[in-house]
């Protein structure tokens, strides 16, 4: 019998189908995507595109203001962001604010608070920025890996919402033997594909960077994104652990998902960088979770 009720499981095509038709950007969004894939468009003609979505527009100021992309220009209008910023990150920012406001809409589902989900996808995303400023080598990669830790987790709420009985089922096969299976590994038993993978699916299908579909899809392996992608992919692997570790205000590794150790080799980066980094970061989260209220 339980057989019978696993034939029924959406296939991960089936979910980045429904899903992307469920949190499918605006007529508006779409409009300014074109506008910044044009090189005559003007920016006033972007500016004005845009203001037709005020919560959007106040999602983008409030993203191109936190510390991942502003420093210390004040970024307030449409057009500043474009000067100051450029198109493409302008447009990624526009695609992530869009995403995470729109995954309010996604089915209720009760295994995680949507609170609790983007308090660890701000603590990622501003740990895995501090790490990437720590090095100079990495530095430019600061506001990919931003947005990147702040979308990594994607698919698992996609699987929590439209999958609560085998995400269920997974999370408790890792609780009664973590050191036997990963999280990844339960879930790919219970239904053929892990929240990585449909994250990354999902990024594909909505059409995101290359890097950004390389972090959600691979955030627990990193070392197995394309080559030209592994470092950010990394960055956002530490950001991770460290946010489960921020999130309890532990510094214990044992209280959250190991560290790939070739990752450490990898970054050239020590165990203790990262853990200074959590600190700052509990200074600055708010901030980034303050930028899903439009309000």
């Amino acid at each position: 019998m339980e057989h019978s009720e696993t034939v029924a499981i959406l296939t991960i095509d089936q979910l980045v189908e429904s899903t992307g038709r469920l949190l499918a950007m605006s007529r508006v969004v779409g409009e300014v995507l074109k506008l910044l894939d044009n090189s005559n468009s003007t920016q006033v003609a972007i500016a004005n595109c845009l203001a037709k979505d005020p919560a959007l527009v106040v999602m983008l100021l409030r993203l191109a203001n936190s510390p991942a992309f502003a420093a210390a220009r004040h970024v307030d209008s449409v057009e500043r962001a474009l000067t100051i910023l450029g198109r493409e990150q302008v447009r990624r920012l526009i695609i992530a604010g869009a995403i995470t406001r729109a995954s309010d809409r996604l089915p209720t589902q009760h295994l995680i608070p949507l609170e609790t989900f983007w308090r660890h996808s701000a603590y990622c995303a501003v740990i895995a920025r501090l790490l990437a400023e720590a090095d100079g080598r990495t530095k430019s990669l600061s506001s990919t890996v931003f947005l990147g830790g702040l979308l990594h987790d994607l698919g698992h709420l996609v699987l929590f919402s439209h999958n609560p009985d085998e995400s269920e089922r997974a999370f408790l096969s890792c609780l009664t033997a973590p050191a036997m299976i990963s999280p990844e590994a339960a879930e790919t038993a219970e239904l053929g594909f892990n929240h990585a993978e449909l994250g990354g699916a999902l990024a594909e299908h909505w059409g995101l960077p290359t890097v950004l579909c390389a972090i959600l899809q691979f955030h627990h392996a990193p070392l197995s994104a394309p080559p030209e992608h592994q470092l950010a992919v990394s960055l956002v692997h530490l950001a991770n652990t460290g946010a489960h570790l921020a999130e309890l205000d532990s510094r214990d590794w044992d209280d959250a998902p190991p560290v790939d150790p070739p990752v450490w080799a990898f970054t050239q980066l020590q165990p203790q960088v990262l853990l200074d980094v959590l600190e700052a970061a509990q200074y600055q989260v708010l901030a980034v979770e303050a930028l899903r209220d439009p309000s």
